[in-house]
């Protein structure tokens, strides 16, 4: 699966922005409550790790913020694309790291992790929240945006395998609320956005959590 996340994303980098673009039904919302909540907790001495950061479209919002930012994604070439932005902004506090976040060991605690439509990849969710948990420091905040478990986005996700030939993951609140309670972590907010109708949930989860 990893190889194919690399070599789907590689390919696709030089247009991904425009291509989020076309999605503003489901990325304006998400860009809108997800950098509005960073924008109240975040402070100018904070560490921020943010998981499959890819061109940096909310990292490049995040950087001015804080005091440095710790960008992991598993595709080169969107990193590369991040590379350009900073260069162009003269944005300086951003570390690029390539690699499988899982797999990736870090030497410091982190006063804030972000995700935005991106951890739905990575198939082991106990062991994600665990290594989220761990890397928060005392009092840290989680902010992440995630795949919805509901009929409505199974759909979106068949098209995402047929697309990228892969099958991503998704969250109930039930087991979202599960996986933070159980990492020594608490609920500040959960909601879901997008789509969201008196028939249908959201196809979104926004989720902030805080490190006890």
């Amino acid at each position: 699966m990893e190889e194919k996340v690399i070599a789907f994303y590689d390919d696709i980098a030089p247009d991904f922005d425009q291509e989020q673009d076309e999605f503003g039904f489901i990325r304006v919302p998400e860009r809108e409550i997800a950098l509005n909540t960073i924008k109240k907790v975040a402070q100018a001495n904070h560490s921020v790790l943010e998981i499959g950061a890819g061109t940096g479209r909310f990292t490049m919002e995040i950087a001015p913020w804080v005091r440095k930012v710790t960008a992991v994604d598993i595709s080169p070439k969107m990193l590369d694309h991040m590379a350009a932005k900073m260069a162009q902004q003269g944005i300086s506090n951003i570390e690029r790291i390539c690699g499988n976040f899982i797999d990736r060991t870090f030497d410091e605690k982190f006063d804030l992790i972000v995700s935005f439509s991106a951890i739905e990849y990575i198939g082991e969710k106990e062991a994600l929240f665990a290594k989220l948990s761990n890397l928060l420091a005392p009092g840290g905040e989680l902010i992440i945006t995630t795949a919805h478990n509901t009929f409505f986005r199974w759909w979106g996700r068949m098209g995402n395998y047929i697309r990228q030939g892969i099958y991503m993951q998704a969250y109930s609140k039930k087991i979202m609320r599960k996986l933070i309670s159980t990492n020594n972590m608490e609920i500040v907010e959960i909601t879901d956005l997008c789509l969201k109708s008196i028939f249908t949930k959201g196809v979104l989860l926004f989720v902030h959590a805080k490190k006890l």
